[in-house]
């Protein structure tokens, strides 16, 4: 039995958000409500269980629930606050259930692979309290271990949930995460226009995001996180010259899918395996482009592309050095040519990099060489500002 079934979702949804001035789990977040969003988040993750506890407008909470698979909870206390929530919806739980997720509704746009990677990690190692960390700081949700259920019963509520599992902190484990969602709470209308503006570049990973991943989460070498830091910049600066001419690439996905490229660089078939990787996380267009970064089959009449734009600026790039092709190619042909089978790659990967060049070179109305220009008189500075 998969621990998701164990496994169950406290939603806290009773407050009076005073601080917003708007009734938070029912206002819009781009296209859905706020309640919405957290309950789609676990249903996506496989829970089963979802209990919401309401207090505050707590029959417009049921209404907006009506027909979905979760339980409310009504808290009569909501008024002593969050930590009252938290009580009445632990106490509601079935025996059947082994760890369960407290999720505040203000935090709603955590990422539905945080919730898998901290039910691995409890399936791995079931620690009292398993908490996702972004960027070296604890967000949310918590994990937490059903035997919990009566430290919490008993706590008077002074300091709140983080007071009461910090007495766990010695046996608790941290999970890195590429989620900065997990940091996000919606308390004033200042934080709904910077979660609206999250919304906007669509399902990818931030440039924050990006570097927790590679650093964080793979801890792959400084050399590599800077490799593909320069790649990203020569794709974004090949991507803007095309559409500053009339062209349309994804910007956005073109630069988030370049800096983590060699997410699983230090793994066997690593294009492969980084593009698994990415689309267990849910990131399908990362995940497609990262998967020809090595090996791209292209005709010279094939539209170019976010993939075609990556797989460039990956060989154009050696370490940090922005590099001419067939420079890089004679180089590799020189190490390797003796061998047939990697003479024969290393000649069809250069035709692919060069009929996309030529391709580039008459979209952007520019030489490669002109177009990167800037990057190699900076090419020292790439890496200094972080992945």
């Amino acid at each position: 039995m998969p621990l998701s079934d164990k496994t169950a979702a406290v939603i806290l949804a009773a407050g009076f958000s005073s601080r917003m001035k708007v009734f938070k789990p029912l206002m819009k977040l781009g296209e859905r409500r706020v309640l919405d969003r957290v309950v789609d988040l676990y249903c996506r993750a496989g829970i089963a269980d979802i209990r919401v506890v309401a207090g505050h407008r707590s029959g417009e909470i049921r209404a907006a629930l009506a027909g979905r698979p979760v339980t409310v909870v009504e808290n009569p206390l909501y008024a002593d606050g969050m930590y009252s929530s938290v009580v009445a919806g632990v106490k509601t739980l079935p025996r059947n259930i082994s760890f369960f997720f407290i999720h505040p509704v203000d935090i709603p746009l955590v990422r539905p692979h945080t919730l898998t990677w901290l039910l691995d990690a409890a399936g791995n190692d079931p620690s009292p309290v398993v908490y996702p960390v972004f960027d070296g700081r604890r967000g949310h949700p918590p994990l937490i271990r059903k035997d919990l259920e009566n430290a919490i019963a008993d706590h008077d509520g002074q300091g709140g949930l983080r007071a009461l599992l910090s007495r766990f902190d010695a046996e608790a484990r941290e999970v890195p995460v590429a989620d900065e969602g997990i940091l996000l709470d919606l308390d004033t209308q200042s934080d709904y226009q910077s979660l609206t503006a999250r919304l906007e570049p669509g399902n990818l990973l931030t440039e924050a995001e990006c570097r927790a991943l590679m650093r964080d989460v793979q801890g792959l070498p400084a050399a590599i996180v800077h490799h593909c830091r320069q790649v990203a910049r020569v794709a974004r600066a090949l991507a803007e010259a095309i559409n500053a001419r009339g062209g349309s690439l994804d910007i956005g996905l073109i630069d988030a899918a370049a800096r983590v490229h060699d997410v699983a660089r230090l793994e066997k078939n690593h294009a492969r395996a980084g593009a698994r990787l990415l689309e267990a996380m849910d990131f399908g267009d990362m995940a497609a482009v990262v998967a020809v970064h090595m090996e791209i089959r292209v005709t010279p009449e094939a539209p170019l592309d976010e993939a075609q734009i990556v797989h460039l600026a990956d060989k154009l790039v050696a370490g940090r050095a922005v590099v001419d092709l067939n420079r890089r190619f004679d180089a590799k042909l020189e190490k390797f040519g003796q061998d047939p089978q990697a003479a024969k790659a290393i000649t069809r990967r250069r035709q692919a990099a060069l009929d996309i060049q030529a391709k580039v070179e008459r979209a952007a109305g520019s030489t490669i060489s002109q177009l990167l220009a800037p990057l190699h008189e900076n090419a020292d500075t790439a890496g200094r500002d972080g992945l």
